[in-house]
């Protein structure tokens, strides 16, 4: 897949809600979860993120609702390691490590000033 300048601040609406989602942030985030959980390393994590349909920039609020009705957790593991890859015995979720993930997510935001991924506002 071609490169490309991932941005932040896409915004997308339609009548009755809208959502800001954070394109550079969400890829950052899923290349960062699959190095820490995924056992890969950074460069290939991007790598497999470029090869895949999230890196390419979403064009509409469908195209955000299905994104985003996945954990961010979820979308690094199965770029990670392929579809059903929890039959491998890799967690489908944090349920098990919630605490350190979320401590360990909110560190990793924070050092690499990284927005929230996505936002949902009414209008």
């Amino acid at each position: 897949m071609k490169d490309q300048q991932l941005k932040d601040n896409l915004k997308f609406e339609d009548a009755t809600e809208g959502v800001i989602f954070n394109h550079y942030s969400f890829c950052e985030l899923l290349k960062h979860i699959m190095v820490k959980y995924g056992g890969l390393n950074y460069n290939e994590a991007d790598k497999k993120l470029k090869n895949h349909f999230l890196y390419q920039e979403p064009t509409s609020l469908d195209d955000i609702y299905y994104i985003t009705r996945e954990l961010e957790f979820h979308w690094a593991m199965l770029i990670a390691h392929g579809h059903m890859y929890w039959l491998k015995g890799i967690p489908s979720d944090f349920n098990e490590f919630k605490e350190e993930y979320l401590t360990w997510q909110a560190e990793i935001r924070k050092k690499h000033k990284l927005k929230e991924p996505y936002t949902y506002y009414d209008i």
